[in-house]
């Protein structure tokens, strides 16, 4: 699971690029996660930074994968 290994800084980019066009943005993309979010037993949610753009809050982490 992404969200295991997912930590604040990690550079990321959409798992799937037909998101990132429908929320409008580059398909290829490179993004910062600027925050992690636990809640007791409900899954854990990043927020995630991409340049020029609105910071995209709580969204699940399998939603990302992380890039060199």
């Amino acid at each position: 699971m992404a969200s295991a290994t997912m930590m604040q800084g990690d550079a990321v980019v959409f798992a799937r690029p037909d998101l990132a066009e429908i929320l409008g943005i580059w398909r290829h993309a490179r993004g910062r996660v600027v925050g992690i979010h636990r809640a007791g037993d409900a899954p854990a949610t990043v927020d995630v930074e991409f340049q020029g753009y609105a910071i995209l809050e709580r969204y699940l982490p399998d939603l990302f994968r992380p890039v060199p």
